[in-house]
Formats: C-alpha cells, structure tokens, sequence
C-alpha cells in the first residue's frame, strides 16, 4: 500500500510516496509566501512508474493547500498538466 508522507520547513516541503519501507518517489515545493506555494519537482523512482504515484504525489498536495487555504504555482511540467488539465483544480492555481 502506497503511504504519503509530508514534511515542510520554513521555506521548503516535501512529500514522499513510499511503497512498504521503500521511498518510491517525491513532490517538492517551495514557500513563495505564507499564501503560496510552488511545485517545482515531482519525480518517481526508477522502476516504480506508469503506477500512478506522481498523480497520487500532486493530489496530496492539492489536499493539503485546500485544507490551508493556500494556492498551487506548478513550475513543474507534470503538475502543470495535472491541474490544468480540466477545471477541478482552478480553485487552488494561483
């Protein structure tokens, strides 16, 4: 079972996807202001793709900054896809 942990300092975050014990792939972020962050990498291991983690990895990400009331910058190509692919994500794009 895929498991999604979530870190974030003062400036940076991270959520890591792990399959078992093993880290199967990451999202990083940065903190462009107290209201905003930007995704600038999402990245799943080698060995582990076409699984559906980096989809898993962005929709954390949108959980969260819905449930803080922050918005979504995606620098990254992948996130970019996801969220502005269809209108389910207008509310959290800044």
């Amino acid at each position: 079972m895929l498991t999604i942990k979530h870190t974030e300092s003062e400036r940076i975050g991270i959520f890591e996807a792990w399959l078992n014990d093993v880290q199967v792939g990451e999202l990083t972020y940065q903190r462009a202001t107290p209201e905003r962050m930007i995704i600038d990498h999402t990245r799943v291991f080698e060995g582990f793709e076409g699984q559906g983690i980096a989809r898993q990895l962005v929709m954390a990400s949108v959980a969260f900054a819905r449930q803080i009331n922050r918005t979504i910058i995606p620098v990254c190509s992948y996130a970019r896809s996801v969220l502005t692919r269809t209108n389910d994500y207008k509310d959290i794009l800044a």
